[in-house]
């Protein structure tokens, strides 16, 4: 296995939540600490103050999640790439919550983990209105990424991030 690295603005705050690799924020507002400290834990509050730009890594078995069905998200550009030198497949998106329109833009790596067995997904959003600014924040994130070599065998390490 390996850990991630990424640098990140300085002033972003980085948050430990229990199955996420890295959640991290533009200075937020304390509603929107509620909802990145509280609503993606299971049975949190779900609710959705104005989205404070975020960059959140994850690791799932098996392939990619799919998109099919998602109402009111539409894909707006979906090409190959790299992330820490590895073969990945970025998408950015766009979707209309009900309150506010969000910029995604989604990274899927497969090859950094052992085996292929998982999928590392790196997602990024933030308002569609802050688009032009955030993307040049999230992409200078991603070109900093790097992948080392865990000292323990892959067998019995979880991919870790260390912003």
């Amino acid at each position: 296995m390996r850990t991630l690295t990424m640098d990140l603005p300085e002033d972003w705050v980085r948050y430990p939540v229990d199955g996420f690799h890295l959640v991290a924020t533009a200075p937020v507002t304390q509603s929107a600490e509620h909802l990145l400290t509280d609503g993606l834990q299971p049975g949190g509050s779900g609710l959705e103050p104005e989205l404070a730009p975020n960059i959140v890594a994850t690791t799932y078995a098996g392939e990619p999640a799919g998109l099919c069905g998602l109402d009111r998200l539409y894909v707006v550009e979906d090409v190959t790439c790299t992330v820490g030198g590895y073969p990945a497949r970025r998408m950015d998106l766009t979707r209309w919550t009900g309150r506010n329109n969000i910029f995604t833009r989604r990274w899927l790596v497969q090859e950094a983990l052992a085996e292929g067995r998982a999928t590392l997904e790196i997602s990024a959003s933030c308002l569609i209105s802050d688009y032009e600014y955030f993307t040049a924040v999230f992409d200078a994130a991603i070109a900093s990424a790097r992948f080392t070599p865990d000292e323990v065998p892959a067998e019995s390490a979880p991919l870790r991030a260390v912003a």
